[in-house]
């Protein structure tokens, strides 16, 4: 990837994923294709959370497989996206937004 994409989440924000964020998820996080992630997670998550340690990013989470969670982090103060991985866990601390689809 040669220049910086944009991304925009379930409730149109935009965020910026530069050339060098996407190399990172793509090498050190083995995603093939970050930018359908990247996408996929921002537009459908189940969760959206604050991360515990820095209050200006959120974390976004959805299902991938059997206990396992897409993970897309970005920050509210530059509009980035940080980094995306997978988990076995949900990350941060407060509840930001819930898919009603756990609640009913």
């Amino acid at each position: 990837m040669a220049k910086a994409m944009q991304f925009k989440d379930k409730d149109g924000k935009s965020f910026i994923l530069s050339s060098a964020g996407y190399e990172h998820i793509k090498r050190e996080h083995c995603i093939d294709d970050p930018v359908d992630f990247i996408k996929d997670t921002l537009l459908d998550p189940f969760a959206i959370v604050e991360d515990k340690s820095k209050h200006d990013r959120w974390i976004y989470h959805k299902d991938f497989r059997r206990n396992l969670y897409k993970v897309v982090v970005v920050s509210l103060t530059d509009n980035r996206i940080k980094t995306a991985f997978i988990s076995d866990s949900v990350k941060g601390g407060k509840i930001i937004w819930l898919s009603k689809k756990l609640i009913s």
